[in-house]
């Protein structure tokens, strides 16, 4: 019969001639989800089959992420549109009404030449003449581009947003990430009242008609506003599936998750993306073919389960179990009856004390205190770096599909070497070596011309260090907070990383004050990242902190130079739910 959660029972209510509270004890040892996962088959057909679900909602998290770079690309080849002169070629133009500068591209991208360009004409004046000769200059009012390189005009091209309107694109960005922020509340609230599914199909469902009306905008507030709602979905279309496949996979294999998820499907999706752009030549298209991803909200009932996890939380242990069984069914480890109806009662039985906490108490302790802080910072300077040598390849001469196309094919080498280090080398010596390469090739970049080579390898070899990077931030910060504010904690870090993804396009813009003024400031960022994570405690082959107290005492004992050698051991999941 049905056991009541009740904390008191009689001796002789126990099963099987069980003394009751050796059977409490047998409960307290085994998980009540991860258990009977193991029966039923943690790491087989049926997570493959998750594992290749999650393709499109990779894809789709690659496609917000960097979209908005081909819809508002500029070509650097510019200059000022003059009605009167467009008789002549191009090369005649500009010679003829656009001042001469120093720099790439050899002419003043924002201000022409202050003449009577009819009177001139007129005058039957050629444009060899030196009658164009002047110190006189005026700011443009309407603009041309070459296209030799972006075959297409997108929005920002088509709208004029450079010189002293630039910044729009910049600020685009930032709006973007706002309504990241914004959604990351609001899908959050609503994944822990109605479930994960169900967010994630009204998240990316906003998302893909946000999309698809980003195409019809045609000034700079609807594609703010376009661009604010389809921010919403980020990066909560990638979090809450891949945080779902997890959930059914075996311990030992979530890191499995995680690289294939962007070592594998982000950097296919970010690595096809340019060249989606170029071969279309189109900005409004491109934005259909980005929002088809999307669509994925529309199957996510028939390819992903419901969080086990939020089930249990709301007391729906059949739903559960329903679960466990299509698992069983599929990986073909069909079990006895009584297996599923003991994981129930275990789960009716077992009375997890957990330790409440807010994030106020992780400012209570100063060891605590600390770790959020610098945690917060790395994370900041991270995404900092990371996006800003992103954007920076808009500076590069050459081909920025190129570029874009190299740098993010980085991802999966970036993963494989990662897994191969990080639990032998440790997330320190790695979050430090990876910024400081990062900080050195950025300073490098200070003395190469962006239209060589070397320019072009400096660029993709910073974001090889820096994809290693950011995987070390992510799993660092989840292993240090403790487990009663482990996820308010990482929410709190990742918000301010989305406050740095909306500064990040205005550090790119600081070449307008002088050309190698990002890379300077990237370098700076970099390196003082990684002197930043030394002072973070050293997490690998460390249980993680179960309370307060422990994440406050953690690493107390370790010295400041450390270089852990170690091979990480994953315990094995013993089948007590018998």
């Amino acid at each position: 019969m049905p056991i009541s959660g009740s904390k008191h029972y009689r001796r002789d209510d126990s099963l099987d001639g069980t003394r009751d509270d050796e059977r409490i004890e047998l409960i307290k040892k085994c998980d009540s989800f991860n258990s009977i996962l193991a029966k039923v088959g943690d790491f087989g057909k049926y997570q493959w089959l998750l594992l290749l679900a999650l393709l499109p909602y990779g894809i789709a998290y690659s496609a917000l992420y960097f979209a908005q770079i081909f819809l508002t690309l500029v070509p650097n080849e510019h200059w000022c549109k003059v009605e009167e002169l467009q008789n002549f070629t191009t090369e005649q133009r500009i010679k003829m009404a656009i001042p001469k500068s120093p720099d790439y591209p050899g002419y003043d991208v924002c201000q022409q030449k202050k003449l009577n360009y009819r009177q001139l004409l007129e005058g039957h004046f050629g444009p060899d003449s030196d009658i164009w000769n002047t110190d006189e200059t005026t700011p443009c009012t309407s603009w041309e581009y070459n296209f030799t390189q972006i075959p297409y005009a997108s929005l920002a091209v088509e709208l004029d947003w450079v010189c002293d309107r630039a910044y729009l694109i910049s600020s685009a960005q930032s709006i973007f990430f706002c309504g990241s922020i914004v959604g990351s509340f609001i899908f959050g609230w609503i994944a822990d009242q109605k479930g994960r599914v169900p967010a994630l199909i009204l998240c990316n469902g906003i998302c893909f008609f946000a999309s698809i009306a980003t195409a019809h905008t045609n000034s700079f507030s609807t594609f703010a506003l376009c661009r604010f709602l389809t921010g919403m979905a980020f990066p909560s279309c990638v979090n809450i599936p891949m945080i779902l496949v997890m959930e059914y996979v075996a311990v030992n294999r979530r890191t499995l998750v995680v690289n294939l998820n962007f070592g594998v499907y982000f950097a296919v999706g970010s690595t096809a993306l340019p060249w989606i752009a170029y071969y279309m030549s189109d900005w409004r298209l491109f934005t259909y073919a980005t929002a088809f991803p999307l669509l994925s909200c529309v199957l996510t009932p028939w390819i992903l389960p419901e969080s086990a996890r939020w089930y249990m939380s709301k007391g729906k242990t059949n739903e559960v179990v329903g679960i466990l069984k299509r698992v069983g069914e599929v990986n073909k480890k069909v079990q006895d009856p009584k297996v599923y109806e003991n994981f129930a009662e275990s789960s009716r039985l077992a009375t997890v004390q957990t330790e409440s906490a807010t994030l106020i108490d992780l400012f209570k302790t100063p060891r605590l205190a600390k770790m959020i802080v610098l945690l917060i910072i790395f994370w900041t300077l991270v995404i900092l770096a990371f996006d800003g040598h992103v954007y920076s390849l808009k500076l590069l001469h050459g081909s920025v599909f190129v570029s874009f196309s190299l740098a993010s094919a980085t991802e999966l080498p970036a993963a494989i070497l990662l897994t191969l280090i990080l639990d032998r080398w440790g997330r320190r010596f790695c979050g430090f070596s990876t910024m400081i390469v990062t900080g050195v090739l950025s300073f490098t970049k200070l003395f190469l011309s962006e239209s060589g080579y070397a320019a072009l390898v400096v660029a993709v070899l910073a974001r090889f260090s820096l994809n290693m990077a950011a995987n070390v931030g992510l799993q660092h910060t989840a292993e240090l907070l403790p487990t009663p504010v482990r996820a308010q904690g990482v929410s709190l870090i990742h918000i301010f990383g989305i406050i740095a993804h909306s500064v990040a396009p205005y550090i790119v813009d600081l070449a307008t004050f002088w050309t190698g003024l990002p890379m300077l400031s990237l370098g700076i960022i970099s390196i003082i990242a990684a002197i930043i994570i030394l002072y973070l405690p050293e997490t690998v082959g460390q249980q993680l902190s179960q309370t307060l107290e422990e994440g406050e005492n953690f690493g107390k004992d370790q010295k400041f130079w450390i270089l852990p050698v170690s091979n990480q051991v994953y315990g094995s999941t013993e089948n007590v739910c018998n």
